[in-house]
């Protein structure tokens, strides 16, 4: 049975260029999918990330590629007010591997 979900994300070391220079950033969102699991809840919130174009600009090389997590993953009661959009960046000053 199909449910809805408030999937929690975080965001790191994506390379973006802001403000006109590139730095590293991590970012904060949250999305809300149906899904019949938190499992894919958590993988129809990461594909609709990688979708957006704001995101698809990373600078990254290959050999250092951003990371996403899931955080809370939350069923919910559907609501009309719920909206799939917006990011809180902050400068992502953790190192590297």
């Amino acid at each position: 049975m199909v449910a809805h979900w408030r999937v929690s994300l975080e965001g790191k070391n994506f390379w973006l260029k802001l403000d006109d220079s590139a730095k590293k950033f991590g970012f904060f969102t949250t999305r809300y999918v149906e899904a019949d699991d938190p499992e894919n809840a958590e993988n129809a919130a990461v594909q609709m990330l990688r979708e957006d174009p704001k995101l698809q600009a990373v600078l990254n090389d290959r050999s250092d590629p951003p990371t996403i997590f899931a955080g809370e993953i939350i069923e919910i009661v559907p609501d009309p007010e719920c909206v799939n959009a917006g990011y809180s960046f902050y400068l992502d000053d953790t190192e590297s591997n």
